[in-house]
């Protein structure tokens, strides 16, 4: 009974792992960036900040002011008599037309910020999930050099087991190499978790229920347009967004020097009194003799002088940042050359010779787990370093705002 509890267990696993298998999603790094745009959460909610904004536009262009409408009733009394009185009245003022534009001006300037905001959001979001994905295709190379290298080891624990009970090795070569088969089969597993945590990350970043299999090979070694460089500090949205936080800031000002003018309205009013009709016509003027617009007018020179500041920085940074991702990525294109040119060819070679010399008897376990070792971490550099040359692209491209 308990063989067949545990077929049946083993069967269900299988079934499970098969059904996994099949939920696998292949997804490509243009096909993360498309997702990237239309569901990563930062960029939805910049996206929906602009409708927000918008929604601020309607309200700057209606005028601010309401009639005012009021109403009184008594009873009069006197001499034996006996009469009600009215009185009904109506004004309206009006704002001057600097304030009402002044307030679309400040309203037009929040949506120019939000638009030029999201494409910021954009880029950092994009370079966010082309990271990860280039991330998840390294740990997967690293994965299959890794279970390479397992079968390697355990080709060398046979050999070695071999050459043991031939009695040409002490067992202390067998204990050495199934220690060592044993620590690669645990990196193997530490690089597949994580994988798992990275492929993780780009699924929540990118709104994914399904299991996902990043797919492709990393980018290639590709020169750098001048006009890159040249054209950075102009495409970056940053820009955009001080410059429209100035004009906000000048609309405030602008708004606050609309107090210091004349204001006027116009009423009506109906009285009844003693059974007497009373019609009146008037006229109010608000004159600026206190209330002159003090604090916007000030708050809204000293933000567009802060801002402007800003923005002088913010291109000087633009363009150190770019040179330096640059030059960055010119040294990790370098360090992928000198790899590829003077330490990947013979690698497999060397792996095969060496594990032959160790089965004649050429040269000792210990030389050839640090041959072999050596060899390894060779191919392991490599990967980081076509890792670290492709992410470096990816952040020229962002810092230079062609990432969008």
């Amino acid at each position: 009974m308990r063989v067949a509890w545990t077929t049946l267990a083993l069967i269900a696993v299988l079934l499970s792992d098969a059904s996994t298998a099949v939920a696998q999603v292949p997804l490509t790094l243009a096909e993360a960036l498309a997702r990237a745009r239309e569901r990563a959460p930062e960029i939805v909610s910049a996206r929906l900040a602009i409708e927000e904004a918008r929604a601020r536009l309607a309200g700057a262009t209606h005028r601010q002011l309401n009639p005012d409408v009021d109403f009184a009733a008594g009873n009069r009394q006197g001499n034996g008599e006996r009469s009600t009185d009215l009185d009904v009245g109506f004004s309206q003022s009006f704002e001057p037309g600097q304030r009402r534009s002044s307030r679309e001006a400040m309203a037009n300037a929040s949506i120019a910020q939000s638009t030029a905001s999201l494409e910021d959001v954009t880029r950092a979001t994009l370079m966010e999930t082309a990271t990860l994905f280039l991330r998840s295709l390294q740990l997967s190379e690293r994965v299959r050099l890794l279970e390479r290298s397992v079968e390697l080891a355990n080709n060398v624990l046979q050999i070695a087991d071999r050459r043991f009970r031939a009695g040409d090795v002490a067992i202390l070569d067998v204990h050495i190499a199934r220690a060592a088969a044993a620590r690669i089969r645990a990196e193997r597993q530490s690089v597949l978790a994580d994988r798992a945590i990275t492929i993780g990350e780009l699924k929540e970043l990118l709104q994914l229920q399904d299991d996902i299999t990043p797919q492709g090979d990393m980018p290639t070694v590709a020169t750098v347009d001048p006009s890159l460089i040249a054209d950075a500090t102009s495409r970056r949205s940053e820009i955009r967004v001080l410059e429209a936080a100035i004009q906000e800031a000048q609309a405030q000002e602008q708004f606050g020097r609309s107090f210091g003018r004349v204001e006027f309205g116009v009423g009506a009013r109906y009285q009844r009194e003693e059974r007497n009709n009373i019609v009146l016509g008037g006229l109010t003027l608000t004159l600026p003799v206190f209330s002159k617009g003090q604090e916007p007018i000030a708050s809204g020179l000293a933000r567009a002088a802060r801002l402007r500041a800003e923005l002088d920085a913010t291109r000087t940074r633009i363009g150190i940042e770019v040179r330096a991702a640059l030059s960055a990525y010119q040294s990790r294109i370098e360090a992928v050359q000198v790899l590829e040119r003077d330490a990947l060819p013979g690698l497999d070679e060397s792996v095969t010779l060496a594990t032959r010399s160790f089965d004649v008897g050429q040269i000792g376990l210990a030389e050839l787990l640090l041959i072999r070792r050596e060899i390894i971490e060779t191919r392991f550099q490599y990967l980081d370093a076509l890792l670290e040359a492709a992410i470096a692209r990816v952040e020229l491209d962002a810092r230079a705002g062609v990432l969008r």
